[in-house]
């Protein structure tokens, strides 16, 4: 063995050591970036004989990545997605019906209040303006929270919208990342930048979406969610939201060049997923109970006070407006424009031979907030307790699901990080192992 050869060898392992003392540098470098994955340097021995004089050589890098447990990652963090943003807007919802102070609970009793004093004082004029202010103040309390949920109900819209371009942006990156690593793989190179940055947008489309990625031989993740496949190779689709014929959300999913199909009903993990079913299932279930409650008090008012006479003779005026069925009810309802201003038309007397002080139907309004209201037993404050009792068990089963879907994403992401991530007090004994070589 010639002076050059053991040159050679020195040469080469002084290169091949140097190239674990950079890979450790860039593991330690980027222990804290989203989505790397640690690095290792694959060494290999040069046998002797022939030309070669032995010693050692690069072979490649390797990509310490668990594509079974980045799966879980992925999945988990669906469902976290869907659990988030329900129980963001049931906190919204519970707000709007339920608020720290006032809201409709307090005026129900305001009013009721209001009517047990002026029925004993029928012909008082400033008890009369008092009923017709908590009247006024009711209404316009329980329609004030109704037009709030729909207003809510088109801010989900738009959120959605904007979630589902995020989720096209992200798709068609991952497609473009797929054709770039499948021609780093036909070159003999891993790509591990390139797998890095997909592998991590596949998680943001999970977060989104919910996902789940096979990868092929080249390289290349085809990735599906909702129930149809969003990219394949260097395909991808885009993922669009509209309303649908009842004014629910639609979630459609078109292929480059291909026809949009209706992926609504699978749409359940993600940001996606929970919007959509706050949006439809939540939301409304609240303004179907808030609706049913306007209707069954404004009919039992309105029935009892058209049957009275007012002081200036006059009967048959309903005491409250609002639609002809259930649907629509709490944001129509409103103080009959005719009563507005004039205390001297609330019917408190049976007969007008009771005028000014008779008293018998303004004693039969006040005694309606101990009746049922409606269908039931439950009387005015116990139907508007039910509505809000419901949203509020709602939202406390959205908060223990956001929080056991946080717990099984950090247990997701600590066995991911076992094999992926960088741990420090590892690639120092590494550093020194290659700084001794």
């Amino acid at each position: 063995m010639s002076l050059f050869s053991l040159l050679s060898v020195a040469r080469d392992g002084l290169v091949a050591q140097s190239a674990g003392v950079s890979t450790v540098g860039q593991n330690i470098a980027n222990a804290n970036t989203p989505g790397y994955v640690r690095r290792g340097v694959t060494l290999a021995t040069r046998p002797i004989g022939g030309a070669s004089m032995g010693g050692v050589e690069v072979v490649g890098t390797t990509r310490s990545f668990d594509r079974v447990s980045h799966r879980r990652v992925t999945e988990e963090h669906g469902r976290r997605g869907a659990a988030d943003a329900r129980a963001g807007t049931l906190a919204t919802v519970e707000s709007i019906v339920t608020p720290g102070s006032g809201g409709v609970g307090p005026r129900v009793n305001s009013f009721f209040q209001s009517l047990d004093s002026w029925s004993g004082l029928a012909g008082d004029t400033s008890a009369r303006l008092g009923v017709l202010q908590e009247a006024a103040g009711l209404a316009q309390e329980i329609s004030g929270a109704a037009a709030d949920l729909d207003t809510m109900r088109g801010d989900l819209f738009a959120q959605a919208q904007g979630v589902a371009g995020e989720v096209s942006e992200r798709l068609g990156r991952i497609a473009a990342l797929n054709t770039a690593i499948a021609e780093a793989t036909g070159r003999g190179e891993s790509g591990a930048d390139l797998r890095d940055q997909r592998d991590q947008l596949v998680l943001e489309v999970g977060d989104r979406l919910g996902a789940r990625a096979v990868e092929d031989a080249s390289g290349q993740v085809t990735l599906f969610s909702a129930g149809t496949v969003l990219v394949e190779g260097g395909r991808a689709s885009s993922v669009s939201v509209d309303l649908g014929p009842g004014g629910s959300l639609r979630v459609q999913a078109q292929p480059p060049g291909g026809q949009a199909t209706d992926v609504t009903a699978q749409v359940t993990q993600g940001t996606l997923g929970g919007l959509r079913e706050a949006r439809d299932v939540d939301i409304p279930r609240a303004q179907a109970g808030l609706d049913q409650f306007a209707f069954d008090l404004a009919t039992v008012m309105n029935t009892a006070h058209s049957s009275g006479f007012g002081l200036d003779g006059s009967t048959g005026r309903p005491l409250f407006t609002t639609t002809a069925t259930a649907t629509g009810a709490a944001r129509a309802l409103a103080l009959n424009p005719a009563l507005d201003g004039h205390p001297e038309r609330l019917a408190a007397s049976a007969t007008t031979a009771d005028l000014p002080g008779g008293n018998a139907i303004a004693l039969r309004l006040a005694g309606m907030s101990s009746r049922p209201l409606g269908t039931g037993t439950a009387t005015p404050a116990e139907r508007f307790g039910s509505v809000a009792a419901d949203v509020g068990t709602r939202r406390a089963a959205a908060d223990t699901e956001a929080a056991l879907r946080a717990d099984t994403v950090l247990q997701a992401e600590n066995l991911h990080e076992s094999s992926a991530g960088v741990s420090m007090d590892e690639e120092m004994v590494n550093l020194t192992r290659f700084q001794r070589a």
